[in-house]
């Protein structure tokens, strides 16, 4: 039997889920008051819109509303990470929308080196970039 704490529980699961697929996990996290692991500062990057990339890209790497002074150092390593991505793909004509050109990874450990290798679409017998 389905209690009413049990729906409070999926709404705040159905939350976390859509915070992390949308790219906003480390703010959902923060504004829950939890600890924000490292990985979870990331989660724009990976999953984050077009939209939310470039505008951390050229816009103000601060967060909304009051912030800590970690929470800030993450904007700004998040706001070169993401002019870092953006001049990628400017470079590469990769279209970010679609993902494709989150599947690349630096070839050496020279970050972020010339040599780019693609990533393999399971679903395609080639490389989509």
């Amino acid at each position: 039997m389905w209690t009413t704490q049990n729906r409070t529980w999926e709404r705040g699961l159905v939350a976390e889920c859509e915070a992390f697929l949308t790219g906003h996990f480390a703010l959902y996290l923060g504004q829950q008051s939890r600890l924000v692991p490292p990985w979870a500062w990331l989660n724009t990057l990976a999953h984050g819109s077009e939209d939310d990339i470039t505008a951390l890209a050229t816009g103000n790497p601060q967060p909304p509303g009051p912030t800590s002074p970690a929470t800030a150092l993450w904007h700004e390593a998040l706001a070169f990470l993401a002019h870092e991505l953006m001049g990628q793909v400017t470079r590469r004509g990769l279209p970010l929308g679609n993902s494709s050109a989150r599947r690349w990874y630096p070839s050496s450990s020279s970050w972020p080196g010339d040599g780019c290798r693609c990533l393999r679409n399971p679903a395609s017998s080639s490389p989509e970039c």
